[in-house]
């Protein structure tokens, strides 16, 4: 079920649920910097600061001890994460390529590859620790549900690398909800948010944390 919530707030309830996972794809703005006081590490955030700053520390407290947080973002944005996650306490633990063979927009070059950084609470838990390359190769969906949504062999590559059966998966930007759908066929228990009505599948109030 997706509720309609503000991420923050959402996540903010979520605190002391022991996710395995939360999944942190915010819709970053595309345009001019946020410059002065609000500026991030690399002198540049294409979101407001403050709002990803509570936002992943909402996600820390939500998270157990080895839990971990998949950060999607673009080369721009990613050294800003980097250095938020580091004052929140969550650990970057690898950064994957996510590569496309068909190729985005772009100027000079065309984009064919993102980052996704696993950052974690303490050590990182890993279920599964076959030999896989930190690359996932998936294309887009030709026809997307949401403007933001990402393949599911994304999700199928990285939930059962850090998940057991039953275990919980948040998504405070669940969108069309690729990843509970996956979640659902690995065995896990899922919940998300959005804040946009047109992807909302039930009732907030229907779907509070127990306690």
């Amino acid at each position: 079920m997706i509720v309609h919530a503000d991420a923050r707030g959402w996540l903010t309830a979520q605190a002391g649920r022991g996710a395995a996972v939360v999944v942190f794809d915010p819709p970053y703005a595309v345009g001019s910097p946020v410059r002065g006081r609000e500026d991030g590490a690399a002198g540049s955030v294409f979101a407001p600061f403050g709002f990803l700053h509570e936002t992943l520390r909402a996600a820390r407290h939500a998270l157990r001890e080895g839990g971990i947080c998949i950060i999607f973002a673009d080369w721009r944005r990613m050294p800003d994460m980097g250095y938020l996650c580091s004052t929140v306490g969550l650990r970057p633990s690898t950064c994957i390529a996510w590569t496309r063979k068909r190729p985005g927009t772009g100027g000079v070059l065309r984009s064919a590859w993102d980052p996704i950084m696993l950052a974690a609470r303490g050590l990182a838990t890993a279920v599964d620790r076959a030999a896989v390359r930190n690359v996932i190769e998936a294309d887009y969906p030709t026809k997307r549900r949401h403007p933001y949504e990402k393949p599911a062999a994304i999700f199928e590559t990285l939930l059962p690398r850090v998940c057991r059966p039953d275990d919980l998966v948040l998504d405070p930007f669940a969108g069309s909800g690729v990843s509970g759908e996956v979640a659902a066929r690995l065995g896990l228990r899922w919940e998300g948010c959005d804040i946009d009505p047109a992807f909302v599948t039930a009732d907030r109030n229907s779907a509070a944390p127990d306690g």
